[in-house]
């Protein structure tokens, strides 16, 4: 009895004796997975009860989630895979399940874990890597993926129910050659099909298959140009979606439930031709039972401020990174959350409470680059809905429920709205018809993204060294040397901007017209009054500005054209413009300025005319 008492004492101790930083969990700050968190002890949001929403509760055969990166996805689709996935040496041995979910709360439904955990064979891929700079590379990853995929279930190679040709298959799977053979490029395609055809032979037993980051691979081949080649790829691959019980209508399908993840739905006939029951959830859907499955809400985000005695700061975690609504419940991106805690809750322990402040994280993601690809197509109406969003106000727009990557070179208004939406830049908090919905920008880290993004949107393409480019444009414009110029702007457009940066439903003006307004913010230390579509004259002047002195004036007047031989005449009747709607007047008028520069600027795709008149 006494080693015993000593036993507990010492534990009661050791207890005590911890630091105060030891007495909390580990906070999961980066890619790991949900084995990883649980045997490390690392802190969790239960999500499990969801596995009985997603796998007994939902009637589709193929479910897609659409969240903005950061939310979650890939931690939810690893916890699935966890609960499911079948021990292959020992079928009725659930150990691995009891290790990691003993503590949750799905293991309160006895019945459907009795059903349920660890009784099928799992596929669980991701396509993230599926990428590359031309369709050859990100073919290869794929062909990665599946080799990989072969190793995993390289023990069906023993099956004494398998064919020899299909131990044949399944060990070609691993072969380059096999894979890559231009003349069968089905053996590739067919990967997923085939080894959920053999997993249900050899085990009787239906397979899940998990998809994690589906349209990657069709985001990245719309930047890199091969956009129809990675959707007759994908579409092809992700032909084993057709291979369920609701879209054969087959009890003998060999896979019972598809679940994926992704940023968008893309269009049905993208790669979804031929399936037929799929269901999407999208931060719009009305189902409440999925409205919280990613991410966090008020409850959880609450819960975790006061595991960590950081509940005096719920205000400003909620100021700085709340305002998402997904349908009608309050959410939070548990990266944003979770990376507060871990730089913070050190402060709290410590008494340096006033070292306490929130990071902005949400620029470190891949994210913050889709403001950057629109923002040099957006009409003045557009340009002023942004701003109204930056002043904190709602505004109506269409929000479209589907689109394909390949569309958004196209610049159309809605789509950078939606995209916007569901990449987690903006946030519905109304829908006043069909497809209109009011949306703002959620929080202030968001706006922090949009002030940035559309401040230095256009850095990289005017740097020079030490020096801006964009500098040296401003004070040759100050000049008046249209020569100089010319140059500087034509070495601009031709190094920086491709052809198909016109392939746009927006009006080129609007591209150039953005092209010079990134410029000019860049050249605050040598220009001063700077304007921009602003009323002048007998009309609106495109752009105008002084030196920091504020002796030389310039008014700029941009014209686009559909071909080169147009150039010329555009300055032409650009000069007159400025002259004939008295843009200058002001400046001509002023005593305390000495020179005056009327410039006419026309382009043509990547090439631009300058010329100037000195008005005084």
């Amino acid at each position: 009895m006494k080693t015993v008492n000593l036993v507990i004492y010492n534990q009661f101790k050791q207890r005590d004796e911890m630091t105060d930083t030891q007495k909390y969990k580990l906070l999961p700050t980066g890619g790991d997975t949900y084995s990883e968190i649980i045997t490390k002890s690392k802190y969790y949001v239960d999500k499990t009860l969801y596995l009985r929403s997603v796998f007994a509760e939902d009637g589709s055969s193929v479910l897609l989630f659409t969240r903005p990166r950061r939310f979650g996805k890939t931690l939810l689709m690893d916890m699935f895979a966890d609960f499911f996935r079948l021990n292959y040496l020992n079928p009725s041995d659930t150990t691995f399940q009891q290790k990691r979910f003993t503590d949750k709360e799905i293991m309160k439904d006895k019945a459907f874990v009795d059903k349920y955990m660890g009784q099928f064979q799992v596929i669980f891929i991701s396509l993230k890597d599926i990428t590359g700079i031309n369709y050859d590379i990100a073919k290869g990853g794929l062909i990665n993926l599946v080799k990989e995929l072969a190793r995993t279930f390289s023990f069906l190679q023993k099956s004494e129910v398998l064919s020899e040709d299909d131990k044949l298959d399944l060990k070609n799977l691993c072969s380059d050659a096999y894979l890559k053979d231009p003349f069968n490029q089905n053996n590739l395609t067919s990967a997923l099909s085939f080894l959920s055809s053999c997993l249900y032979k050899h085990f009787k037993r239906q397979v899940i298959l998990l998809i994690d980051e589906y349209d990657v691979p069709l985001a990245k081949a719309a930047a890199g140009k091969y956009h129809k080649e990675m959707v007759e790829l994908i579409s092809s691959f992700l032909g084993v979606l057709k291979s369920t019980p609701k879209n054969t209508n087959e009890d003998t399908a060999p896979i019972l439930k598809v679940v994926m993840t992704g940023c968008l739905k893309v269009a049905k006939n993208s790669i979804f031709t031929g399936v037929n029951n799929v269901v999407v959830n999208t931060v719009l859907n009305t189902q409440t039972k999925f409205t919280s499955i990613i991410g966090f809400n008020k409850e959880e985000t609450k819960k975790v401020l006061e595991d960590y005695n950081l509940s005096d700061y719920e205000g400003m975690v909620k100021e700085k990174y709340d305002g998402y609504r997904f349908y009608n419940e309050e959410m939070f991106c548990p990266w944003d959350v979770i990376n507060f805690v871990a730089e913070n809750y050190e402060h709290k322990l410590n008494g340096t409470e006033s070292d306490i402040k929130p990071g902005n994280y949400w620029n470190a993601t891949s994210s913050s680059k889709i403001l950057q690809e629109y923002l040099g197509y957006l009409n003045k109406s557009i340009r002023e809905s942004l701003q109204d969003l930056v002043d904190g106000k709602s505004i109506e727009v269409k929000i479209n429920d589907s689109m394909n990557y390949d569309d958004l070179k196209l610049h159309d208004p809605d789509d950078f709205f939606s995209l916007l939406l569901h990449t987690g830049y903006l946030t519905a908090v109304g829908n006043p018809s069909k497809n209109n919905y009011l949306v703002k920008i959620p929080n202030k880290e968001i706006l922090e993204c949009f002030n940035s993004n559309i401040t230095e949107c256009f850095n990289d393409m005017v740097k020079e060294g030490p020096d801006f480019k964009a500098v040296n444009i401003a004070k040759f414009l100050l000049k008046g040397d249209e020569k100089k110029v010319e140059d500087l702007l034509s070495e601009v457009i031709l190094t920086y901007v491709s052809t198909s940066d016109f392939a746009t439903k927006s009006n080129p003006e609007n591209f150039y017209q953005s092209f010079f307004s990134g410029i000019f913010v860049n050249c605050k230390d040598v220009i001063s009054d700077y304007r921009s579509n602003a009323e002048a004259g007998l009309g609106y002047l495109d752009f105008a500005f002084k030196d920091d002195p504020g002796k030389t004036a310039v008014v700029i007047e941009i014209k686009s054209c559909t071909s080169t031989d147009e150039l010329l005449n555009a300055q032409k009747v650009a000069l007159e413009q400025i002259k004939e709607k008295k843009y200058a007047e002001s400046y001509i008028k002023d005593s305390s300025i000495d020179h005056v520069y009327a410039y006419a600027i026309a382009f043509s795709n990547k090439y631009c005319r300058v010329k100037v008149e000195a008005l005084k």
